[in-house]
């Protein structure tokens, strides 16, 4: 990430970088390689490297399925990307902090008492 130009590079295996746009109504999403990182990657793998220019204000978001692929709500179904997307979308109002307890909040009652099985990750950069 170079911040002096507002320039992200992002590489990633089987999960795309989203991006939210100041004031924008949208998810820009960059799609990754279709690899995955370990098992049987073979040594030469490639990964596309994107170059992304910011401005001010734009938000980036890098996950694991593990949010989308939740189980839970009335009926213990998965949440669903669509359904993360149009979370985030919803919160661009609020400060990363305050993103991060929607988020948090969001999915402990989306489960409800539904084991969970797999980790979470969702990470937010704002500029």
């Amino acid at each position: 990430m170079d911040t002096d130009n507002r320039i992200v590079k992002y590489a990633g295996a089987n999960r795309p970088i989203w991006i939210i746009r100041k004031g924008q109504k949208e998810v820009e999403e960059i799609k990754a390689t279709k690899k995955a990182i370990g098992g049987l990657t073979e040594d030469d793998q490639h990964f596309d490297t994107h170059e992304i220019k910011l401005q001010q204000g734009d938000t980036f978001y890098l996950s694991t399925d593990g949010y989308a692929d939740t189980f839970g709500g009335q009926d213990k179904k998965k949440l669903m990307t669509k359904k993360l997307k149009e979370i985030l979308l919803e919160i661009q109002d609020k400060s990363m902090k305050e993103q991060e307890k929607h988020l948090d909040d969001f999915i402990e009652n989306w489960k409800a008492g539904t084991e969970q099985v797999d980790d979470i990750l969702v990470i937010g950069v704002r500029l």
